[in-house]
């Protein structure tokens, strides 16, 4: 009786055990590996232009989707498992003679893990014991039963160890021979599938033979097996070892720790970047540099995007990202730095959307003042008048200052807002009329997205560097037809070094650029535009030192067309479509809109929907004596007579510059001396310095002697008044006529003059005050 019950407490607890069996191999083994896998920057293309160590200090490189090639596959069966599609896990015939030669030998001479058993152990390494050791045969069981044979075979080879620091099989492909995976040949394909069985000790070294006997021994046996030829064979053993790691360099430090940031928990990010065009750019600007580093100039950065799309195809945030000497790890495309004139076309082309004017119109280039800012051209010098194409072209400082004044601080502040320049971090009365001379602070990245929004017809988006990612898109804010007219304004600037003459070349690539170079010499950039591609280059130092030998034009623009030398040549330029412009009646001299009075006019396109167009003021209609002696009006031409007669009118500020520039002028006359309405010697006299009176000149801190303020009285309020002294012109004032005047010591002759003729002198003895 108590045998019976012993045989069913046996067969009782032995169902029970085999039902617990059960379901530990019913029940799913979850999560094998935790994932931490490295890193990987990707160009547009998938090769891999970056990588970072994963949290374990190790290269593992994420699996991907793809299939394991078929030679590491034969030679990692071959040499680990072989009846792996046999068996469920666990090969018994092999451990038993394992067991037996283990035995016998007093020691461990030969393994019977099979990959499931190995794959078990990587996922929950334990030391090496014969209670461990089961453990991992009921683990491989169970994971032979929820994983296809496929399926656990690439678990194997994506988290096996390959020395040191290398996991995986496609890392290991990297690092030791420097392809992908796919790629391998017999010789490399039966290097890596031993490696795992001993990666400590067969570790690739210059100084061991280990690793290529083993290898050659397993190339032998695929022979002999039949999977290789002879000759397959015989040229496998030729082949070299690798005798250490492959460690690239990245082509793309700054997108890297960029995207690493901004996606910390993606392993693979995939660019837009284009690595043929990312390794010249990177070799370019390297080479760039060098020449640089001589004129104490250490850092530049260099953006270019498709123009169309925004897609980032090249990107290098420093010339040397381990150049700690010099700030290398400093991102310069999103590095806020002094804009310089690159915002220029921008405020052209919108105040040609405003009626300001055409790339033909006049601007005033003179001594201006607006409440203590005078802006001064970098020539130091003014040519009374330019058109807006050769105010833009020579980048003229005070004609783009009186354009700003004259189309709206806030108005202009809002628009590059809106357009996506997010580095404006004060209010427009803090940026003021220096704005447009690199008194605000922009980044690369964003000017890219300005030339580019010029370039698509006034729609402006963001640049974007994530492949698959969709950039903003705003509402159109310039007219396509400004945008033209500005493009094509920019496309006639010269050009450095060989492509001065680019138009007399076959084949010359058609692009419009801007240079700008910020004030005290701390930036130089030059950005440029075609369908194709945007280009845009900074050159400088990160830390703001400032260096003579820094220009937009001799220091970044070489650079540029460096660049754009390196792409196909092509002839393609913007569409000019007829549906954006609209005919208009233009005076031939000041490239305003043409009245009665201008002798000449032609018909010029202009963008459609532009507000009107200003009209000429420097043509009228005036009333002259019949002598002409005088000028008439009303009040007083019944004696002299009344003629009229269309006249071209310079005010005398415009009238004094282009007289210096050997341009002739016709003096206008004087009205008539007795009209009642206009007695010119009463209209307006100079207030201080008062007649007769000594100025004392005080001195500044450094010992130059300061601006004496001096004021005029006008009867007429809105009249613009012109200050000269020592008939050397000094600017004009409009409404307020007050005027600093730096005095010489000794006598000086301070003369005003208005728009009708009226004027008043006064002498001034200046004294340096003691």
């Amino acid at each position: 009786m108590w045998k019976r019950l012993n045989n069913r407490k046996i067969r009782i607890s032995s169902l029970l055990l085999l039902a617990g069996f059960l379901l530990y191999l019913a029940i799913p083994p979850g999560a094998i590996f935790q994932p931490d896998y490295s890193t990987l920057i990707k160009a547009e293309n998938g090769e891999i232009l970056h990588a970072f160590l994963n949290s374990r200090e190790q290269w593992h490189f994420p699996p991907e989707e793809k299939e394991v090639n078929t030679k590491l596959k034969i030679a990692v069966l071959t040499f680990e498992d072989e009846g792996y599609y046999r068996h469920l896990g666990v090969d018994l015939p092999a451990m038993g003679r394992a067991i037996y030669q283990n035995v016998l030998a007093g020691k461990t001479v030969r393994g019977a893990s099979t990959i499931a058993m190995q794959v078990a152990r990587m996922s929950r390494p334990k030391s090496r014991t014969y209670i461990n050791k089961i453990l991992e045969a009921l683990f491989a069981i169970k994971l032979s039963i929820h994983y296809s044979k496929d399926g656990l075979f690439r678990l194997y080879v994506d988290h096996a160890p390959y020395g040191g620091n290398v996991v995986g099989y496609q890392t290991a492909a990297r690092m030791f021979f420097g392809k992908e995976a796919q790629e391998l040949t017999w010789s490399e394909a039966a290097t890596l599938a031993v490696l795992p069985n001993a990666p400590g000790l067969i570790y690739p070294s210059k100084t061991s033979n280990a690793l290529k006997d083993k290898r050659d021994r397993l190339l032998l046996k695929l022979h002999q097996k039949g999977l290789i030829n002879a000759q397959e064979a015989e040229l496998a053993q030729l082949e070299t070892v690798p005798d250490g790691l492959i460690r690239s360099t990245s082509q793309a430090p700054h997108v890297a720790q960029l995207l690493k940031s901004q996606f910390p928990d993606q392993d693979i990010l995939q660019t837009t970047l284009d690595e043929s065009l990312q390794r010249r750019v990177n070799l370019l600007t390297a080479r760039y540099a060098r020449r640089l580093a001589p004129f104490g100039i250490h850092n530049l950065a260099v953006l270019i995007t498709d123009t169309e799309s925004g897609a980032v195809r090249a990107y290098v945030g420093s010339p040397d990202f381990f150049d700690t000497q010099h700030g290398g790890q400093v991102n310069g495309v999103t590095a806020s730095r002094s804009s310089g004139s690159i915002l220029k076309p921008v405020l052209y082309a919108l105040s040609m959307d405003e009626g300001l004017i055409t790339p033909d119109s006049y601007i005033r280039d003179l001594p201006t003042y607006f409440d203590g800012f005078s802006p001064k051209n970098a020539n130091r010098e003014y040519q009374g008048v330019a058109t807006a194409q050769d105010a833009l072209i020579q980048s003229l400082n005070i004609p783009a200052v009186r354009l700003l004044n004259s189309y709206g601080l806030y108005q202009f502040y809002g628009f590059l807002k809106a357009a996506g320049v997010g580095s404006l971090f004060r209010s427009a009365d803090d940026y003021g009329l220096p704005l447009i001379l690199g008194g605000a602070e922009v980044s690369l990245w964003d000017m890219v997205s300005l030339y580019r929004g010029l370039a698509n017809e006034g729609m402006f988006s963001s640049n974007f560097l994530i492949q698959g990612e969709k950039p903003t898109t705003g509402s159109r804010l310039i007219s396509p037809g400004s945008c033209f007219l500005t493009l094509e304004m920019l496309k006639e600037l010269k050009r450095p070094g060989s492509e001065y003459f680019w138009e007399r070349f076959t084949g010359a690539r058609n692009f419009a650029w801007k240079t700008g170079t910020s004030y005290g010499h701390k930036d130089a950039w030059a950005i440029g535009v075609n369908p194709d591609v945007t280009i845009a280059v900074w050159v400088g130092n990160f830390n703001g030192e400032s260096n003579k030998n820094l220009s937009g034009a001799s220091t970044a623009g070489p650079l540029l067309f460096e660049i754009l030398q390196t792409f196909p040549n092509s002839e393609t330029w913007f569409e000019k479509k007829e549906i954006h412009f609209k005919d208009q009646s233009i005076c031939s001299l000041s490239g305003f809109r043409a009245t009665e009075a201008c002798p000449a006019s032609t018909i010029k396109q202009v963008p459609y929907g532009m507000k009107p167009l200003k009209t000429c003021e420097y043509h009228q209609f005036r009333y002259f004596s019949r002598d002409h002696a005088h000028q008439t009006c009303s009040r007083c031409w019944d004696g002299p007579g009344h003629i009229r007669e269309a006249t071209t009118v310079y005010p005398p500020d415009i009238a004094y510059y282009l007289r210096l520039k050997g341009q002739y002028i016709a003096p206008l006359v004087s009205h008539f001396p007795t009209c009642p309405a206009y007695q010119a010697e009463h209209t307006l006299s100079i207030i201080y310095p008062n007649l007769g009176a000594n100025v004392f000149l005080p001195r500044d801190f450094d010992g130059k002697t300061q601006a004496v303020l001096c004021r005029v009285g006008h009867n007429q309020f809105e009249e613009s008044v012109y200050w000269y002294l020592d008939d050397h012109f000094l600017g004009t004032t409009r409404e307020n006529h007050s005027l600093p005047v730096h005095f010489k010591e000794g006598w000086n002759t301070l003369k005003v003059i208005d728009a009708q003729g009226g004027q008043d002198s006064k002498q001034v003895f200046a004294a340096v005050a003691n």
